[in-house]
């Protein structure tokens, strides 16, 4: 037999298990951060909302919590920055607005005092961890890039297109805090709704 053979555990190549192990610790390191917070983010929590063995984060993640949490916040990044583009590209804009709240609104279904964004959770850790802090910032960023330049492309002023971009992304990530606090999804509805009204006189000028 030749040694080249991937070994198979339970059915599975093992790489491929090493590669899914990762990713459910991320998946559940993404959610309580959205849910709790960087502090409030226990490892046995993480192993146990991502269904993966606990005594595997520190195969994974040699780091602990410190590397979990900041690939989780990059990889929330990275996932909206995505969905940001491919939405933009198909819809445009307007409809792009709604999509992003609905990110959030949708992993939540019916418990919205459960609401938030991993990213913003990240933000929240300066000055404790200001490389965690700095990821957040790098996201939000990679998230307004793509809304300016397609607001450029609508014919908005440089300036005023990179305004608005900051304003989407700072109004969402408010109307998750007071959606958090009311235990409601209406702040973040009635946010994403101002959005739109503020698109619409921003086209106008």
């Amino acid at each position: 037999m030749s040694m080249g053979i991937v070994r198979i555990a339970d059915g599975q190549p093992v790489e491929a298990k090493r590669r899914d192990g990762r990713a459910l610790l991320l998946n559940g390191a993404r959610q309580l951060l959205a849910e709790k917070g960087y502090a409030g983010m226990e490892l046995r929590d993480v192993a146990e909302r991502g269904k993966a063995p606990r005594g595997s984060i520190y195969h994974h993640f040699p780091g602990g919590k410190v590397q979990l949490a900041r690939e989780a916040a990059e990889l929330e990044g990275t996932t909206i920055r995505d969905l940001i583009e491919r939405s933009l590209e198909e819809r445009g804009v307007r409809e792009t607005l709604f999509m992003f709240g609905e990110i959030f609104r949708r992993r939540v279904k019916n418990h919205p005092e459960r609401i938030g964004c991993p990213v913003a959770a990240a933000a929240l850790a300066r000055p404790e961890d200001p490389e965690l802090a700095a990821v957040a910032t790098t996201a939000f960023q990679s998230w307004e890039g793509p809304i300016a330049a397609a607001l450029r492309d609508e014919g908005v002023r440089a300036k005023d297109a990179e305004a608005f971009a900051g304003l989407v992304v700072s109004t969402v990530e408010g109307a998750l805090l007071r959606a958090r606090a009311a235990g409601s999804q209406e702040p973040l509805d009635s946010a994403i709704a101002g959005l739109g009204q503020a698109l619409d006189g921003l086209l106008r000028d």
